[in-house]
């Protein structure tokens, strides 16, 4: 609780002016800001130690764990805000069954709406994935 995918990924600079900024507004700030005080002060203790977090990734992220990857971390799919529990695992269901060929496919196998595809778009997940499943004579030829 408390990590947000979006504010690690652009740096260690980005989460310190993060908790500065939630540390500066104190009482304006919500409930759920203030508890994601200490988890961002953990955040930048690894990154000044040299760790490095990798971005959600839909072939490689887990729906839950940050998992070890080449002397990095690859953070979950459940560290993106507005991506639920649910969403997760069954992104992570669809995925072992097959690889992801569409945003289409994710959509009806991995069962995610709007909202999800649109957090994961906005995060860079969907980058380099087709809008559909089908094919054009352009790219036959």
């Amino acid at each position: 609780n408390g990590f947000d995918a979006q504010v690690v990924i652009k740096g260690k600079a980005n989460v310190v002016a993060h908790m500065r900024d939630i540390q500066k507004r104190g009482k304006e700030a919500s409930q759920k800001e203030q508890s994601s005080v200490p988890v961002l002060q953990l955040i930048v203790e690894a990154m000044a130690r040299g760790v490095k977090f990798l971005p959600v990734d839909l072939q490689k992220s887990h729906a839950f764990i940050f998992q070890p990857e080449n002397g990095a971390i690859r953070m979950p799919f459940s560290s993106l805000p507005g991506l639920g529990e649910n969403a997760a695992q069954n992104i992570i269901k669809a995925r072992e069954e097959e690889p992801f060929f569409s945003v289409e496919d994710l959509k009806l196998r991995g069962k995610a709406n709007k909202g999800v595809i649109d957090t994961l778009r906005a995060n860079g997940v969907l980058d380099g994935l087709s809008e559909t499943d089908q094919i054009s004579l352009f790219d036959i030829i």
